[in-house]
């Protein structure tokens, strides 16, 4: 008896998340929900802190340093591992998509 090979396609969902006062539509996996409300949570966290710290007013200016803040914190709580070539080992597929969703939500 043969079973009919069925495709499993994966649901997305469109995540809209406010940036700097700037809204950006997000297609991601349900899985990745969560987590991307949470990072966009903890940049707009790192904005306000910011404003209140410094007289930064300029938006660019904020997420540029919101940004920074929380790529530095990321490295210091949690290193890479190491590739054979010493060099950090990120997985490249992931990598790739993020960039590849920024790209497309700073296009629009």
């Amino acid at each position: 008896m043969h079973r009919a090979a069925q495709s499993v396609k994966k649901t997305m969902e469109t995540l809209e998340v406010t940036l700097g006062g700037r809204t950006y539509p997000l297609t991601l996996s349900p899985e990745e929900v969560q987590t991307v409300r949470e990072a966009a949570a903890a940049v707009e966290q790192q904005i306000s802190d910011l404003k209140r710290q410094y007289a930064i007013t300029d938006r660019i200016d904020l997420m540029a340093m919101a940004a920074l803040q929380i790529a530095v914190q990321s490295k210091s709580q949690r290193p890479p591992e190491a590739s054979s070539d010493g060099g950090p080992e990120w997985p490249q597929g992931d990598i790739d998509s993020l960039l590849q969703r920024i790209h497309s939500a700073l296009d629009r």
